[in-house]
């Protein structure tokens, strides 16, 4: 008896450590994005939705940005409270009003409403992504957008580019996987059962974020190169910028990766046979060690594009200062002065000063 009495404590005295940790770390890493305020969106299924905006900084150009972030992050990852690594920053002083999204369940779009059931990938397109356009349009007068997304986000707006072709101008998918290779890492990783399914990611996240920066264990290497982030940086992003997976979404998204498909929940639209018939601009970016979305899982969707598109990939041998990976593409320590400009130049080039063609 005596013997359960002391585990007992013991695991007592460890959760309270625990939540303590927690509770410090969480306060003392908190970097608030300093945005221009939030727009809401309600989708039709009752989800109230943020989008936190920037307006130019200069003389503006149309039409407005949206960015969307990736799996199991919030729009802190391409608006961070870090002004030197957030995109959307970056985006507004080159003359765009930018609106980036936080999906269902994520960042301050977490509360779902009374009996919302958990979400998959399709309720991001099919209900986040609509009620987002209208916010816009209501916002800005605009009908269309020009994308930039993240990962899944990237994903998200390469489909709909498929299901609302005339409300998006254009697309930038940074590092956006339509592909999958069965026998790869992911894959691997998935059928050993390495990879947990995410419901605690935003917890787990924020115990481990003091030490961010001082190991660069394999499964972590997937999600970003944390050799090629600050360490200040790395620490808030896992502080701020991650969140928990749905139960649906995880199922479906293993699914993809370890049967090589790309296609809605129910199995009746193929995702990825969709994208030969885009007709917008889109730009490709990816990264060299990038396990998630490799070079050639990129340029499998490049090439299957229906539209004009261009294919960058930020690798030290053609000039930039590391290889990149998944994530660092948005928080690497150079990504201000080698990627954003790209984006940024490339919709630039596709889009029109204020007063132009719409006003």
């Amino acid at each position: 008896m005596e013997w359960l009495l002391a585990v007992v404590a013991a695991a007592a005295v460890f959760g309270v450590l625990a939540i303590g940790h927690h509770a410090f770390w969480s306060r003392r890493l908190r970097e608030p994005i300093r945005d221009d305020g939030i727009v809401r969106a309600v989708t039709r299924d009752g989800w109230q939705l943020a989008m936190g905006t920037r307006r130019p900084r200069g003389a503006e150009r149309r039409p407005p940005v949206l960015l969307v972030h990736g799996l199991a992050s919030n729009r802190w990852a391409l608006d961070s409270g870090v002004a030197s690594v957030s995109l959307a920053a970056h985006l507004a002083e080159a003359g765009f009003r930018t609106f980036a999204l936080d999906l269902r369940g994520h960042g301050d779009s977490r509360r779902p409403p009374h009996g919302a059931p958990p979400w998959s990938f399709d309720h991001y397109v099919n209900e986040d992504v609509p009620a987002a356009l209208e916010a816009i349009r209501r916002e800005t007068g605009e009908e269309q957008v020009l994308w930039v997304g993240h990962s899944l986000g990237a994903v998200a707006g390469m489909v709909s580019c498929q299901l609302h072709p005339e409300r998006i101008a254009a697309i930038v998918s940074i590092a956006g996987p339509m592909s999958f290779d069965v026998d790869g890492r992911v894959a691997r990783y998935l059928r050993r059962g390495a990879l947990v399914d995410g419901r605690f990611n935003r917890t787990l996240a924020a115990m481990v974020a003091p030490w961010a920066g001082f190991a660069y264990p394999p499964a972590a290497e997937l999600a970003i190169n944390g050799r090629n982030v600050d360490r200040a940086v790395f620490r808030r992003l896992l502080a701020n910028g991650i969140e928990d997976v749905s139960g649906p979404l995880f199922r479906q998204l293993s699914g993809w990766v370890t049967q090589d498909v790309c296609r809605s929940e129910d199995g009746e639209r193929d995702y990825r046979a969709g994208l030969s018939s885009c007709r917008q601009p889109a730009l490709f970016l990816a990264a060299p060690r990038d396990p998630l979305a490799p070079p050639e899982v990129v340029r499998t969707s490049f090439e299957k594009w229906g539209g004009p598109r261009t294919y960058v990939e930020f690798r030290r041998d053609a000039g930039h200062s590391a290889d990149y990976g998944h994530t660092d593409l948005l928080v690497g320590r150079n990504a201000a002065a080698e990627v954003f400009p790209v984006v940024s130049a490339w919709l630039e080039a596709r889009s029109r000063p204020a007063g132009e063609g719409g006003e």
